[in-house]
């Protein structure tokens, strides 16, 4: 069977004690059997490892610290979260916001104390909060950080849910409305923008895509010129988001446009393949387990004419 390793950080890995060679977001695979029970070992620097025994428990219960996804032609690993070898407490960084006391350490994660007279806890960040922008709007906290992609954005409810996780390019907090412009896809340049309600529930309230290039919000509908090896992609993306997916369906298809929603079903991202016609939809099935279904579309004269799996 292939199985698949990949890393957020770069990493030696060694199977069954030998090293195999390097890995990190990009795939690496061996043919192995599950039989065998390799042992597996992730080495980062400044990192513990990431180590598990590979047998045929990984496609129910994955190993600590690892996300797996089961394919068509073997398993994925990718060892997602490393423990730093320092675990001095080190106080980073404290903010005060009204009766609201923000405290930044690290003690091997880093993580963040909220203090008040009402409420308090603790929630561990990611590496990028070094120095988080830090905003209170009634019942709910705002933290965002730098990243290479722009911003990631957390909201937390003041008992500690954490309600939002979402990589951003830009954000307004105004009134009882978040608003944000999130990324989708570099190869189609759109991005949506969307608004949750900060009165009672955490809900989306708002959703329109927007055409990088050109900067002007659309209706959900198709206005950018899509190549034929990226309509597939486009098609599925749209179906995700929730944007207006028929007009990449032929006249003939899209009055079935509802039952080839049914026909997907849920998932929660999708994946290019080696074929421009064929995408992966991942789901998933557990807590860091994931599996992928494979969908082949046709098309003609621009249209998708044809879905399948």
């Amino acid at each position: 069977m292939k199985i698949y390793f990949l890393s957020a950080i770069p990493c030696a890995l060694r199977l069954g004690g030998v090293f195999f060679g390097m890995t990190d977001r990009f795939e690496r695979y061996a043919e192995i059997s599950l039989k065998d029970n390799v042992f597996v070992e992730f080495l980062p620097e400044n990192a513990l490892p990431v180590t598990f025994f590979l047998t045929d428990n990984i496609r129910f219960s994955p190993p600590l610290h690892c996300e797996v996804y089961l394919l068509a032609d073997g398993i994925a690993i990718y060892a997602a979260e490393f423990i730093p070898t320092d675990f001095t407490l080190k106080t980073l960084w404290q903010k005060r916001l009204d009766d609201t006391l923000f405290t930044l350490f690290s003690q091997g994660q880093l993580q963040l104390a909220v203090e008040s007279p009402e409420y308090a806890f603790t929630a561990y960040l990611p590496p990028t909060f070094c120095e988080p922008n830090t905003e209170i709007h009634g019942e709910y906290i705002a933290l965002s950080g730098n990243t290479r992609a722009g911003k990631r954005l957390l909201v937390f409810r003041k008992n500690g849910e954490r309600v939002l996780d979402e990589h951003v390019l830009s954000y307004t907090l105004s009134g009882e409305i978040l608003r944000a412009e999130l990324p989708l896809s570099e190869r189609l340049g759109r991005t949506a923008v969307c608004a949750w309600s900060l009165s009672g529930d955490f809900q989306r309230t708002e959703f329109s895509l927007r055409a990088r290039a050109s900067a002007q919000a659309t209706d959900g509908k198709n206005a950018l010129q899509i190549p034929d090896d990226l309509l597939a992609y486009a098609f599925f993306e749209s179906v995700l988001i929730g944007a207006d997916y028929a007009d990449f369906l032929s006249d003939e298809l899209a009055p079935d446009k509802d039952k080839i929603v049914g026909f997907l079903g849920d998932f929660i991202d999708v994946v290019l393949t080696d074929d421009p016609l064929v995408c992966g939809l991942v789901r998933k099935r557990a807590e860091r387990l994931f599996s992928l279904s494979y969908y082949r579309v046709k098309i003609q004269n621009g249209k998708i004419i044809d879905v399948n799996g």
